[in-house]
């Protein structure tokens, strides 16, 4: 066994726990193995990366662990966690009860945009952190400040709280898996097409139970973005009461009224704020990739 594959198993509890169910079994019988015989402990994810990786030969109708022998030994260092196989649950996406008090939190900011009580007592409040700044420069500009800040915001924590490895890998996966079930079928391998399916349908399963993945760091997103927006409509409807503007001059427009409606109920200003979003938050998660990779 090369250098690299020990390397792999050494830094990989859950591939190094795979292997060691794989081998056990093969030890087990005469020395093979196949999908069906370890698919009820060993993940779909995990059964293709051993053959991405060449830990596993295919060798017909069946597979052999390649250097069985040199296996065991790095496994023997390794030590693996035996629960570390199976569902990968250490690697699944979990909400901690702070995560659904965050969601909770998300929801109840989203249904205050339809109730005007609710919408105006966090204008209010929020009205008190923000208002200096509102006051201190043009409402354009305002705008187009906190769209860069929350939109930047938002993209750290999408990148903080999304494991995108682990779905850039089961993606990779499928794209493999898709490949290897044509062959199969342009060869009439029934056996390795019943065997892909099922790694397929697995890996299929693994994409679901992802999307919660997704759904958490949209919480956090939403719990620094509704207020943010929500203080944002209450200066665009009550004037008056927060000494805002009712319109602006834009160079080769003119004068333009920050309530006059676009499209529908969509108005000049809320577009204002997504177009900024939209490129400066763009430039921020931009740097900040940059920064990360140097």
């Amino acid at each position: 066994m090369d250098s690299e594959r020990r390397r792999t198993l050494s830094d990989d509890e859950a591939l190094a726990a795979a292997l060691s169910t794989v081998l056990d079994h093969a030890e087990a019988t005469d020395g093979t193995v196949t999908w069906p015989g370890v698919a009820d402990d060993v993940p779909a994810e995990q059964w293709g990366r051993l053959l991405e990786t060449g830990l596993l030969v295919d060798a017909g109708e069946c597979f052999v662990v390649d250097d069985p022998t040199a296996a065991r030994e790095v496994l023997d260092d390794v030590e693996p966690d035996p629960d570390a196989v199976g569902d990968e649950a250490a690697d699944e996406p979990s909400w901690s009860l702070q995560d659904k008090a965050a969601g909770v939190g998300a929801l109840a900011l989203m249904a205050s945009y339809q109730i005007p009580g609710a919408r105006d007592a966090v204008g209010s409040t929020m009205h008190a952190v923000l208002g200096p700044v509102e006051a201190a420069l043009p409402f354009a500009v305002t705008v187009a400040l906190l769209a860069v800040v929350v939109g930047g915001a938002s993209g750290v924590l999408n990148r903080r709280l999304r494991d995108t490895e682990r779905a850039d890998r089961v993606k990779s996966r499928m794209g493999t898996i898709r490949d290897r079930l044509s062959d199969a079928r342009e060869r009439d391998d029934e056996a390795a097409v019943e065997r892909l399916e099922a790694e397929q349908r697995e890996l299929m399963s693994d994409q679901l139970l992802m999307f919660t993945d997704m759904l958490r760091p949209m919480a956090y997103t939403v719990l620094l973005t509704a207020p943010v927006f929500l203080w944002l409509t209450w200066l665009a409807v009550a004037p008056a009461a927060a000494i805002t503007p009712t319109a602006t001059v834009f160079p080769f427009v003119g004068r333009v009224v920050w309530t006059a409606r676009l499209l529908g109920p969509i108005q000049v200003w809320t577009v204002w704020y997504f177009v900024c979003s939209l490129v400066g938050g763009t430039a921020v998660r931009r740097a900040i990739g940059r920064v990360t990779a140097a």
